[in-house]
């Protein structure tokens, strides 16, 4: 089934990791990209006439928003058509049958998680050492780092709406790798990805469980049904190949844009 316009369209990491590189369908290549760049910065890539899906970390929908169109556009600009490019961004779902049970499961979570383990995560993407700071203060203001520019806005970001330590954050990042995490129960799950995919935040989601087996349980036997249920979620496979359950076309040759002679 098509991405757009009849339904959400979701896979896990390991999909995607295990398809990267790989000849999908008649020899054509589905690209996978991992990027929360600003459009403009991507050019090169967006110019490909491969078939590609992104996976980004907007924290926000206004922030998933700007992405979306921002890219979409810059596809449409190099002649190809928008929905030659799927944007996926990385989705965290905590699950609960009740509100508490899925802050029960976060609070669980952060236990299992290493403070050591976690701040160098955190420093690699924000782009500066936090050694010398207070784990339980805010994060301080920072110069933004050319080291992974994208997340480090958005991180600080995050930090800032949330109201979040830099403990708090760190633990974030290591849950979800800096992606959005989603807490609450499977209405309020499924409400939040109804609300980004019709508010073209996103085209599906790059789903990342946060416990296995039980994380992706919850969410195939809890939250695919609501989905299916409102018509966002398919009910059968109409093909058998990675490229077809994504909807993305077989690429078509064009002529090079100006830009790319």
């Amino acid at each position: 089934m098509p991405i757009r316009p009849k339904c959400i369209s979701s896979t896990t990491r390991e999909n995607i990791i295990r398809s990267r590189g790989r000849s999908t369908y008649r020899g054509h290549r589905k690209a996978t990209r991992s990027s929360s760049k600003p459009a403009h910065q991507d050019q090169a890539r967006i110019s490909r006439p491969a078939p590609q899906m992104w996976c980004s970390a907007q924290q926000s929908i206004e922030e998933a928003q700007a992405f979306y169109k921002s890219l979409k556009d810059r596809v449409v600009g190099f002649r190809r058509k928008a929905d030659d490019v799927a944007v996926m961004p990385g989705f965290l779902p905590v699950i609960g049958r009740t509100p508490k049970e899925a802050a029960d499961k976060l609070a669980e979570l952060d236990q299992w998680t290493d403070l050591k383990s976690a701040m160098p995560l955190l420093e690699e993407r924000i782009g500066h050492s936090l050694t010398a700071y207070d784990p339980d203060a805010p994060l301080p203001d920072l110069p933004i780092s050319d080291q992974l520019r994208s997340r480090a806005e958005l991180l600080t970001a995050l930090a800032r709406r949330e109201n979040l330590t830099i403990r708090q954050l760190a633990l974030r990042v290591a849950a979800g790798r800096g992606h959005h995490i989603v807490l609450g129960t499977p209405v309020e799950i499924a409400d939040r990805m109804q609300q980004w995919f019709d508010g073209r935040a996103a085209d599906g989601f790059n789903v990342m469980p946060a416990f296995f087996p039980e994380g992706l349980e919850d969410f195939t036997q809890l939250v695919v049904p609501i989905l299916q249920e409102r018509g966002l979620f398919r009910t059968d496979y109409s093909g058998s190949t990675l490229r077809d359950h994504l909807g993305l076309n077989r690429p078509t040759l064009v002529a090079p844009h100006p830009m790319q002679i």
